[in-house]
């Protein structure tokens, strides 16, 4: 997919994350983001989600404004023909109650046409995706959005086309980001990349930005690599459009670790002002960190804190209070030698930290298996 080829989104849809800014404390009273919300909602006459935007943020409520908004809305409703479900009027209606932030109403009428099962299993499949932006765009609703994807998922394997069974690859990616399934988000993402079409949900660019998020913590570094090289569409966004992004993934392909340290940081910036990523920022930033430690770690028998803390550009005492932390909690094979003032891994050279723990597991389940099998042995008469 070329880049010149995008499809557009609708611009209502980026007023949810400006709106979202907005209820973070650092971005509260930013007059560029209050009146860039307040634009958009008049722009596109959305006196629902103007009265939403007022009590959510504490906003003073204009009624002249408000219905001034609210006949346009009344006076555009009106036009809809009656639903006779053999034709998309009723989807057009949807999508226009969706685009003026009337949550209600939108939720109700797909709530409808998901039910109704004289509708074709394709329109039936719009009505859950447009129950999906609708609980990502009041507030990122992790939960509604979940249920949509299991409709989703119980349509689909009744008869869903292609494009349907594509659409929900996108939509399913972004879910899996909300519950922090990076794994399942990045093979999502690896295969809707190429084919992507879901413009009413977000942009191309959104896509390719969490799609290089998720793998990047997801894939092992030469998977990472080849994942990407795959989708020249996600090289060329990564060049022309986020060198910020480009460079997390080559420094840690490269194992250039203080310079990904410094992407890493600016990323933290990026995905805590995301509706998305907001809740899990701190864990994807920790989670990246300790990817790169044992990176790192797996290639030495020890490693000296000094060096460790100059590869990866910061102070010595954090780079001990963070891999003492990581350790006792589990996540990295080694330990301290504060003595020595070095970092010894717990079983050698390489990849032999994840064997050995590997072979302990096969022991520990070997033992068992042996036990199972001397107690159906002693009842069996052979």
């Amino acid at each position: 997919m070329e880049l010149s080829a995008e499809g557009k989104t609708p611009e209502y849809m980026a007023l949810a994350g400006i709106k979202f800014k907005l209820s973070l404390p650092q971005f509260k009273n930013n007059p560029q983001l209050k009146e860039q919300l307040l634009q958009g909602i008049i722009s596109g006459s959305m006196a629902p989600y103007y009265k939403e935007v007022c009590t959510d943020l504490g906003w003073s409520f204009d009624q002249k404004l408000y219905d001034k908004m609210g006949k346009d809305n009344q006076d555009r409703l009106s036009k809809f023909e009656d639903d006779d479900s053999e034709t998309p009027v009723w989807q057009d209606r949807l999508d226009y109650l969706c685009s003026i932030g009337d949550k209600e109403a939108a939720t109700t009428l797909a709530t409808t046409k998901y039910e109704d099962s004289t509708l074709t299993t394709n329109r039936r499949l719009d009505a859950v995706f447009a129950l999906f932006r609708i609980a990502y765009f009041h507030g990122c609703n992790v939960k509604d959005m979940g249920k949509t994807i299991n409709k989703a998922h119980e349509l689909v394997d009744k008869g869903g086309d292609w494009r349907s069974r594509n659409k929900l690859k996108a939509y399913e990616a972004i879910y899996c980001l909300a519950v922090r399934d990076y794994n399942h988000a990045a093979e999502l993402f690896i295969d809707c990349v190429s084919t992507f079409e879901s413009y009413e949900l977000v942009d191309f660019g959104t896509i390719i930005q969490y799609c290089v998020l998720a793998c990047a913590l997801a894939l092992e570094r030469h998977a990472l690599q080849a994942a990407l090289r795959r989708q020249g569409a996600a090289v060329q966004a990564l060049r022309s459009r986020f060198p910020e992004l480009r460079e997390l993934v080559e420094s840690l392909h490269e194992c250039r670790y203080a310079d990904f340290m410094k992407s890493l940081a600016w990323v933290e910036t990026q995905i805590c002002v995301d509706p998305v990523f907001r809740p899990h920022y701190q864990h994807y930033v920790r989670e990246a960190r300790i990817k790169a430690y044992v990176q790192l770690l797996r290639a030495y028998r020890s490693l000296s804190l000094d060096n460790i803390a100059d590869t990866f550009g910061v102070t010595r005492e954090f780079v001990e209070e963070e891999i003492a932390t990581f350790t006792a909690a589990g996540r990295l094979q080694c330990r301290i030698d504060a003595v020595a003032g070095c970092v010894v891994t717990g079983a050698g050279r390489g990849a032999d930290a994840d064997r050995s723990q590997l072979y302990q597991a096969t022991i520990r389940e070997g033992d068992l298996l042996l036990n199972r099998v001397k107690k159906l042995a002693s009842v069996i008469n052979f």
